[in-house]
């Protein structure tokens, strides 16, 4: 059984190696994402109170429309530091083209964009983060390298089962292999708990995602595909009130975007947080409004959901380690080296297993070096405890 586990191991460390080393250092960049863009960007995220409050939302929705004609406003997220752009993804009117632009939520004044995602290092980075710049296809293989990542963590702690008895002894001085296994074992044990997180978290995501696309419905053969080319809700809809609403019908609701209807079927969407846990998002609760009349369709309230929809919302605030300030990023940075440090490391000892110390010739006769000596040892140690 175990020597199955370990070929299983193998493997897919093997097959996914290359996928988490780029998927960890760019997860690694992206835990600072906000800190960066302020020093690289700041024209375009930086936005100065200097002791005014934001603008009423349909005073922002009116300025924002007007300044960027032909596309659409779809989403609005709205910045929960008092120095910071407000976000708003638009799409190109008749396409399914999304951009991005950033709002000063003090002036109404459009800051940058529409610009696609990749247009800055931080964004090109998310993007090969979660699909390597390959959409759909990226996503999904980026979705199954995080799965993968999961069953690596799991396969490890379990061939590693005995790891408190030699977790952090470095064999110095002996084989390569034998220093690199105990290495490898040394920090996938101690960043499992976190790589396990990362992994499932982020597979979850990506793979809901495909399935979801896969199962939407797809237009008639012949039948064009209905572009958005105007707003799907009444002009005479006041957003601003219904952010008064929101915060009404849900105790404790902080809006943190507002989502528009895509089609003329669906309604306006207050999405945001009640409650104050540690690890609930910004986005777990949400209210629904009819987008022609305004009345109140649908109220969400995550502290009345399933145990399951308040487990999937700690996945973003886990997944980013925006939970505990500094030294929690600081920590989520350095752990997104690990599946790195793993990949590379298991495949040094995976070369050595296949290439291994060749016995020497001295004076006519076989003499096993050292390094043989070592591995054979650590090879007949470890059938003793299989046994």
């Amino acid at each position: 059984m175990k020597r199955r586990l370990f070929f299983l191991h193998s493997w897919l460390g093997l097959i996914a190696g290359l996928g988490l080393i780029l998927i960890g250092l760019t997860g690694s960049v992206l835990v600072f994402k906000d800190e960066l863009d302020g020093v690289l960007f700041p024209q375009m995220v930086k936005a100065d109170p200097a002791g005014r409050e934001r603008l009423p939302f349909d005073v922002l929705l009116a300025s924002a429309k007007k300044a960027v004609p032909g596309h659409e406003i779809m989403w609005w997220d709205m910045a929960r530091e008092s120095d910071r752009a407000d976000y708003v993804y638009v799409v190109v009117h008749g396409t399914e083209i999304w951009k991005g632009i950033t709002v000063n939520p003090y002036t109404g004044e459009l800051l940058a964009g529409p610009m696609e995602r990749e247009d800055t290092i931080t964004g090109l980075a998310l993007s090969l983060h979660y699909s390597f710049l390959a959409d759909h296809v990226g996503e999904f293989i980026a979705g199954v390298f995080g799965a993968m990542l999961f069953f690596l963590g799991i396969t490890g702690v379990w061939l590693y089962r005995g790891f408190w008895k030699t977790l952090f002894l470095l064999r110095w001085g002996r084989s390569a292999r034998i220093f690199f296994s105990d290495f490898h074992k040394m920090v996938g044990i101690t960043s499992v708990a976190f790589n396990l997180i990362l992994g499932f978290t982020g597979g979850w995501w990506n793979l809901r995602h495909i399935i979801g696309h896969l199962w939407e419905e797809e237009a008639p053969e012949g039948e064009q595909p209905q572009y958005i080319t105007k707003s799907h809700y009444a002009d005479t809809i006041s957003m601003e009130a219904l952010l008064k609403k929101a915060q009404g019908t849900i105790p404790g609701f902080n809006a943190s975007a507002v989502s528009l209807p895509s089609a003329p079927e669906l309604g306006i969407t207050i999405v945001g947080q009640a409650g104050t846990g540690i690890l609930t998002s910004p986005y777990g609760s949400s209210v629904m409004f009819d987008q022609q009349t305004g009345e109140l369709k649908e109220a969400k309230d995550l502290r009345q959901g399933s145990v399951w929809e308040k487990v999937e919302d700690t996945f973003r605030p886990l997944h980013f380690g925006n939970f505990g300030g500094l030294p929690v990023k600081i920590l989520w940075c350095i752990g997104g080296l690990t599946p790195g440090v793993l990949a590379v490391t298991g495949f040094i000892m995976w070369r050595k297993r296949r290439n291994p110390t060749r016995k020497k010739k001295v004076s006519g006769k076989a003499s096993v070096t050292s390094d043989t000596r070592e591995e054979v040892t650590e090879l007949a140690a470890r059938r003793v405890q299989d046994a």
